[in-house]
C-alpha cells in the first residue's frame, strides 16, 4: 500500500537515500532538514508515516511529537544513533512507533514502512 511519507533528517545524504528507497516501493515522500520546518505541514498535507532524525535541530523540541499527533496522527519513526537517550522514553509515551538505529538497513526500514502502511488501512 502506497503512503505519503514526510522525513526529517539534517544528513542530506541519509535523507536521500532513504527517500529513493521509500519511492522506489511507490511512496509519495517529502523530504526537509529540521523539525523547525514541519509545523506548516501539519495543517496542509496527510502523512501516513513521519521519519524523524533525533539528531536534527528542531526535533527534540518539547511538544513537537505532541502537535504532530494532535495533526493526523501519523505513525512517527524515529532515527537514532544512541541507546539510552532519555527522549525516547519521551517519545514513546507521545505513542512512536518504532525505532530506525545508525546505520540503518534499507531492507529494514522499508518492511517497518510496509508494515506500517498496511496498518493505518
Amino acid at each position: 500500500m502506497v503512503s505519503k511519507i514526510c522525513i526529517v533528517d539534517h544528513d542530506l545524504a541519509s535523507r536521500g537515500y532513504l527517500r529513493e528507497c521509500l519511492e522506489r516501493e511507490g511512496h509519495r515522500v517529502i523530504t526537509l532538514d529540521s523539525g523547525y520546518q514541519i509545523e506548516p505541514y501539519l495543517s496542509k498535507e496527510h502523512f501516513g508515516i513521519l521519519i524523524l532524525n533525533t539528531d536534527s535541530p528542531g526535533v527534540k523540541e518539547k511538544g513537537l511529537l505532541f502537535e504532530i499527533q494532535k495533526s493526523n496522527r501519523p505513525r512517527i519513526l524515529l532515527i537514532v544513533s544512541e541507546r539510552g537517550d532519555p527522549f525516547l522514553k519521551e517519545a514513546i509515551d507521545a505513542g512512536v512507533y518504532g525505532f530506525i538505529h545508525k546505520p540503518f538497513n534499507l531492507t529494514e526500514v522499508c518492511t517497518m514502512v510496509d508494515h506500517l502502511t498496511r496498518s493505518c488501512a
